[in-house]
């Protein structure tokens, strides 16, 4: 019989997200920071987001002026 274990819990995953006008411009971001060589992947959907800035309690502000910005996120999993 064969079980196959997840190790999870002795991984913690880290996230940068890059922040872009265009997918072309997060992508050569992720190169030029070396994140493939540290080991990062890209997760989910490449895609135009609005962003806004939570801060106390105060309503959220706009950032970019409002406009839709390009959001790529990569995870690495690091051995704790």
């Amino acid at each position: 019989m064969t079980h196959t274990i997840d190790n999870r819990q002795n991984t913690q995953d880290e996230y940068i997200t890059i922040i872009a006008r265009t997918v072309a411009d997060a992508m050569r971001q992720f190169k030029a920071k070396g994140l493939d060589k540290l080991g990062f992947s890209i997760v989910g959907p490449v895609d135009k987001h609005q962003f806004s800035l939570a801060d106390g309690n105060d309503i959220a502000t706009d950032m970019f002026e409002g406009n839709p910005m390009i959001a790529a996120t990569f995870r690495r999993s690091l051995a704790i």
